[in-house]
């Protein structure tokens, strides 16, 4: 109550205005009485500063009550008197789900000195678990435009065990991934090829997703809202690709409640730092980077041993920039900035056994910058349009001592949609996907023969030097529908068809697509996809000097039938099951061809040609169980990919793996511990034997004899790893130290072979031993 208040009240009574002195004196009484006997402070949560808003608020022993507002703000009025032998009885306790009870003793001359700044007065609420706390609050469902994508929020891909809350690396452990080799950064899906996979940032395309090794995404974990795993039967948004897509979207910078937040790190193979704001104007801002030294860890420990004639030294660096501004109360404008740099070099304590020609400094270098301007306009009618762009540049080297690959490519990309419903029955979606690049491509590289996985040494083949520069237009547009035959039909059909024009091979494509989604109820779910895909060769197989420059893209049908099936009912905790079929039916496929060609009159080497084909099916189960604090999945693929060519009868691919199992648990300990672990097991890789070798007395190398294509194994791949964090927590400060160890059990793991000159003896390459990593992160 204040003196205006009094004020006002006393006039309600009829009073001469000769008493309005003493009336006036009377009210600044009461009124400072009245200030005296009130309470203000703020209840902020404990380590992240974060305002608690709607927290019940007691004053013992008045049994006084108040609510605190979204800043945090809370208040006490009309306290009564407060005697000296109330000291020590007087506390402030709050109880609230999920946190931990507060129970404050305070002193009576705080209730005398007239607070009126609630910044006096600051209370921290603890919570009951703080594993995950630097996450991104999405509400409502996940955002699934494509009925075949498997969407991990930020959230779920942070505390995903085996994963070390990378995006990327939470998605190598849903079934139908397979495993690639230790230190490959690619992702294979569903028995296709490496290069079948589209990675892409915003829906742009980028030449890498993981960095060398496959220790982390390109983009810092914590400036990305969601991945999306794209796999058999994708939908027309994406194409010039048969294998599947990655993509990364990135977050709409916001600090919450607060002006600001950040986190830094370091540990013994990377360290790195990211601070999100708000601007005075509202506008959101994010700024994140990343360093790593793993290869001074990798030198030391692949110095001593006897498994490897190479020591490693990859290093990589990003950084992430963001910004998002809400123009009106229709439109929104987002920018992102990405740029990442590897570097991966490989020296040769001594020549290879199999061709003394090759020694010395390998030198692997990929790097890339894109500039991603986004901008969306929503309408009231559930329409909207959004628009994108994608600028930037690619590098990538190869040097092989005198040999060496360079490519550098200035790309632009183009993406746009709109969407639009019609009625409660129909919506449809016209978009536009264009890519158009200048390249420059200079190379110096043996024409290696490799039938068989079996590579020849590389001083038996004759070298060609090439230099080329070039332009890349490929467009795409695509028309995609929802439909329901009622509004309370339990099917959904979704018809797409895409046309593409590629300017490389000259070509016009139509990609017709269909999904069928049958809703039984809201726990239960069926899916069916077919479709058709394309994949443009590369720019090397397209090449008049390596390549050919008359070869067509590589087609693929996809077929996907499966289900979804939730058990939790309308419990947070539980199982929950997903289950399908996939196959994927190649052909036209681009393979290498020793044959002669006639080109312009002339009899040249082929080199490739589209006579390639392959199936690739499988069997996909993935099983989910939350039951707080323990947590968890079992993915499990059982699958077969051949290929075949004029040349070869069928033969098992070498991306096949028979059984892909991928255990994931973890752990909430009280007092912030959490422990997580991954097991895997997986078939090894097809290789082709060795049966014997020719002596080449000009190169003065043995030239291997290959048996049957791939009708061999490695040895089955199996690794445990584990991870244990410990948070710490301050009022204002939050900490976390945390061990990851990969391949505990110290597997030796068969990665690749190496034979001896004459290929009379053959050695087993095992993979990276135990690796582990401890590190400290604080949250500012």
């Amino acid at each position: 109550m204040n003196v205006k208040k009094i004020i006002k009240k006393l006039q309600t009574f009829q009073i001469f205005p000769h008493y309005w002195p003493a009336v006036f004196l009377l009210a600044l009484a009461c009124s400072m009485s009245a200030i005296a006997n009130q309470f203000q402070g703020r209840l902020l949560e404990r380590g992240t500063k974060n305002p608690i808003e709607q927290a019940n608020i007691y004053l013992l022993p008045f049994k006084l009550k108040t609510v605190s507002d979204k800043k945090g703000v809370f208040q006490f009025e009309n306290i009564p008197e407060i005697s000296p032998d109330l000291e020590g009885e007087l506390k402030l306790v709050v109880n609230m789900t999920n946190y931990l009870r507060l129970e404050k003793n305070l002193r009576a001359d705080f209730f005398s000195s007239g607070v009126s700044d609630n910044s006096d007065f600051v209370f921290y609420l603890e919570r009951e678990s703080y594993n995950g706390s630097f996450e991104t609050t999405i509400l409502g469902q996940k955002s699934k435009k494509d009925a075949s994508a498997k969407v991990l929020t930020q959230k779920e891909f942070l505390t995903v065990p085996g994963a070390n809350g990378d995006p990327v690396k939470a998605v190598q452990n849903f079934p139908g991934v397979n495993r690639v080799n230790g230190l490959s950064s690619q992702v294979v899906i569903q028995g296709s090829a490496p290069e079948d996979t589209t990675y892409a940032i915003e829906g742009h395309k980028v030449p890498i997703i993981f960095h060398f090794g496959g220790l982390s995404s390109v983009v810092m974990p914590e400036s990305v809202e969601s991945v999306d795993y794209l796999s058999a039967g994708f939908g027309p948004e994406f194409s010039r690709v048969v294998g599947g897509i990655i993509s990364l979207k990135t977050k709409t910078p916001d600090p919450g409640p607060r002006d600001s937040r950040g986190f830094y790190f370091i540990d013994n193979l990377k360290s790195g730092i990211q601070w999100e704001g708000r601007t005075p104007q509202g506008d959101g801002f994010l700024i994140a980077g990343r360093y790593s030294y793993v290869g001074l860890f990798l030198r030391q420990i692949l110095k001593d041993q006897s498994d490897f004639n190479l020591t490693v030294a990859p290093e990589f660096a990003d950084l992430t920039v963001l910004y998002s501004r809400k123009l009106n109360e229709t439109d929104e404008l987002k920018l992102t900035n990405v740029a990442s740099r590897d570097i991966m070099e490989f020296l040769l304590k001594q020549p290879a056994n199999s061709d003394p020609s090759v020694r010395g400094t390998f030198t692997n270098e990929t790097s890339f910058v894109r500039f991603i301007p986004q901008w969306k306009r929503s309408w009231g009618d559930g329409s909207s349009l959004s628009l994108s762009a994608g600028l930037g540049q690619d590098k990538i080297l190869i040097d092989i001592g005198q040999r060496y690959f360079r490519l550098n490519s200035y790309v632009g990309t183009l993406r746009g949609e709109w969407e639009k419903s019609f009625s409660s029955t129909w919506k449809s979606f016209v978009g536009v996907d264009n890519e158009y690049g200048r390249y420059q491509v200079a190379l110096k590289l043996p024409n290696f023969r490799n039938e068989g996985g079996v590579r020849a040494p590389t001083s038996s083949n004759d070298t060609k030097e090439d230099a080329a520069s070039g332009m890349t237009v490929n467009a795409g547009v695509y028309w995609k529908n929802e439909l329901k035959n009622s509004e309370d039909s339990s099917w959904i059909w979704i018809p797409s068809l895409r046309a593409d024009r590629l300017r490389q091979t000259h070509e016009s494509l139509l990609s017709p697509r269909l999904t069928a989604k049958w809703l039984i109820d809201e726990s239960f779910k069926w899916r069916y996809s077919i479709g058709q895909y394309y994949q443009r060769p590369s720019e090397q197989q397209g090449d008049s000097q390596f390549g050919n420059p008359q070869i067509k893209s590589g087609r693929a049908r996809h077929w996907f039938a499966g289900f979804e099936k939730d058990f939790r009912g309308n419990s947070l905790m539980g199982w929950s099951l997903s289950s399908g079929y996939f196959r994927r039916d190649f052909d036209n496929l681009v393979v290498s061809s020793s044959a002669m060609m006639d080109r312009e009159g002339v009899l040249v080497p082929e080199n490739y040609n589209n006579t390639g084909k392959g199936l690739a099916h499988g069997v996909e189960f993935l099983l989910k169980g939350d039951f707080n604090p323990i947590s968890g999945w079992l993915s499990y693929t059982l699958s077969r990919s051949t290929r075949q060519d004029p040349s070869h009868s069928e033969y098992v691919y070498p991306y096949d793996q028979t059984h892909n199992i991928n255990l994931v648990v973890s752990y909430d300990f009280p007092r912030d511990y959490k422990l997580s672990g991954r097991y895997r097991f997986v078939t090894g890789n097809p290789l082709t034997p060795i049966t014997g070798a020719t002596f080449d007395a000009d190169n003065d190398v043995y030239v291997p004899q290959r048996g049957d294509f791939y009708s061999q194994r490695l040895s089955a791949f199996q690794q445990l790893d584990l991870r244990l964090d410990k948070k710490f927590i301050a009022d204002l400060d939050l900490y976390t130290v945390y061990i990851d160890i990969q391949n505990v059990l110290n597997s030796k793991n068969t990665e690749s072979v190496n034979y001896s000159y004459d290929y009379s003896q053959r050695q087993d390459i095992t993979g990276l031993p135990l690796l582990a990593s401890f590190g400290f992160k604080g949250e500012f």
